[in-house]
């Protein structure tokens, strides 16, 4: 059996996360299904984007000389509502009554805005004129035949999503949703909804989990809970052959009742690694079958909720087709002091707040392994260095965004 490699740094384990992880299939859907999906290919545009030059607003379209004086007298000809097209070409001296979004008609090249002008029967005023190409939204001012409209690898967010329905593009062609199979192990466990017995705990770590697994943009698939007996521990992994990641929380430690390294192994797989350099989820373990990859992570919800972003999503990511997996680091500034030190390198759960284009990170107190309420309200992870010392307020660190944030 090949020796497994124990107690990495964070940054070689997501090395070798990410070169075991690939993406999955493609297929394609409708427009309208396509939100927060990750497009497979580059979109290119078959089009021009306005495909005519048209109104920005309600007003009166006509032929502007260069040095117009004003007020100008013109005719009133013809009205072009939105979804028209106009027949009637503009002679100098006649104006057009135009509306929002609707196209310039031949023989103007100017629109004055309505709270500009004074209608005296067939006749308009313009007390204000404007100088040609005022107000009049040019052909292909958005999009020109030919241009990239969405790069392959890029979350679709609503404003993609729309610019690909203005180019009149009904499907597209995304990477499959990763499914992701998940449990929690545990003899201390109960599911929600049953008398506490004497002894037990409620299982949270399922229920968060399965939250972050959706928020990534996967399909959560759930298996009931798993006492702490390697015999049901390996027959649950073997029910999720099916899926392209599988994620556990619980028996990743090193008491006795922790299975879940052992049971990967009879599972089949290749352990990556086990245990990382940084606090909190020390315990993480990751395995590798085929294409496959096993997150063993922290039974502790804070612990479970770290490791499974530094080290699940951006797996998670690469299987969802992302171009950019992991995600950056960026420095902040402490808006409060953590007066414990240690030797491992520290990971803390932060507040976040903009000051003066400045971003401070507010740690608060509570930043135990266990504690799942110190995760509500956080959007950052702040880097402490093993062998910082105490953190002080105002000092700079580095620290990455928690969830989807930066997309």
């Amino acid at each position: 059996m090949k020796p497994m490699a124990m107690n990495l740094e964070l940054e070689e384990a997501i090395a070798r996360i990410l070169d075991g992880a690939t993406s999955v299939g493609t297929e394609e859907i409708l427009l309208e299904e396509a939100y927060g999906r990750v497009v497979a290919e580059d979109v290119f545009s078959w089009m021009t984007h306005p495909p005519f030059e048209r109104s920005p607003l309600d007003g009166y379209a006509y032929w502007a000389e260069a040095l117009s004086a004003g007020p100008v007298k013109l005719k009133v000809v013809s009205e072009v509502p939105a979804g028209t097209w106009p027949e009637r070409v503009l002679k100098p001296g006649e104006a057009a009554r135009i509306f929002t979004g609707a196209p310039l008609p031949q023989g103007a090249n100017c629109v004055v805005r309505q709270e500009d002008t004074q209608v005296d029967g067939e006749m308009v005023w313009v007390e204000r004129p404007v100088l040609p190409g005022a107000n009049v939204v040019p052909h292909g001012d958005e999009v020109k035949e030919g241009d990239m409209l969405v790069q392959g690898g890029e979350r679709l967010t609503p404003p993609a999503v729309g610019l690909l329905a203005a180019m009149g593009i009904a499907k597209v062609k995304v990477f499959r949703k990763p499914r992701v199979g998940l449990f929690s192990t545990g003899s201390e466990l109960m599911d929600v909804g049953e008398p506490l017995a004497p002894g037990k705990i409620y299982n949270s770590n399922s229920y968060t989990l399965r939250g972050l697994i959706q928020e990534a943009g996967c399909e959560a698939v759930s298996l009931p809970l798993v006492p702490d007996r390697l015999a049901e521990t390996v027959r649950a992994l073997q029910a999720l052959e099916d899926v392209d990641v599988v994620i556990t929380t619980g028996g990743a430690s090193v008491g006795d009742y922790d299975l879940m390294p052992q049971a990967l192994q009879e599972h089949g797989c290749e352990i990556l690694f086990w245990k990382i350099k940084m606090k909190p989820g020390t315990p993480a373990c990751v395995g590798k079958k085929d294409r496959r990859l096993y997150f063993a992570l922290s039974g502790n919800p804070a612990a479970a909720m770290v490791t499974f972003e530094l080290l699940a999503r951006p797996a998670l990511r690469k299987y969802a087709g992302l171009n950019h997996p992991e995600s950056e680091r960026f420095l902040v500034k402490m808006a409060g002091a953590f007066a414990k030190s240690g030797k491992q390198r520290r990971f803390l759960r932060a507040r976040v707040s903009l000051r003066d284009g400045v971003v401070w990170a507010d740690p608060g107190a509570a930043q135990g392994s266990g504690i799942l309420k110190s995760m509500i309200g956080r959007h950052l992870l702040v880097d402490v260095p093993g062998g910082h010392g105490a953190v002080s307020e105002g000092e700079t660190l580095e620290a990455y965004w928690i969830g989807e944030w930066e997309e």
